[in-house]
């Protein structure tokens, strides 16, 4: 016998928050960069991330 489908609850979440705000703000800041600037950050993080200067030249973009 079939069991009935349970009612999903109902999840009360906010419309707006501040890490959404921040989120669309670093985005909003992100789009306007120049192919260099995105080019120079992704460096820094990668450097940031795994410590010291990379031995190789890093390639970004799809």
């Amino acid at each position: 016998m079939k069991q009935p489908a349970r009612k999903p609850k109902k999840l009360d979440y906010p419309e707006e928050t501040e890490g959404s705000r921040i989120a669309a703000k670093a985005r909003k800041l992100a789009s306007k960069l120049s192919s260099e600037e995105r080019r120079e950050l992704f460096r820094r993080a990668m450097v940031r991330i795994y410590g010291g200067q990379p031995k190789a030249p890093i390639i970004t973009g799809h």
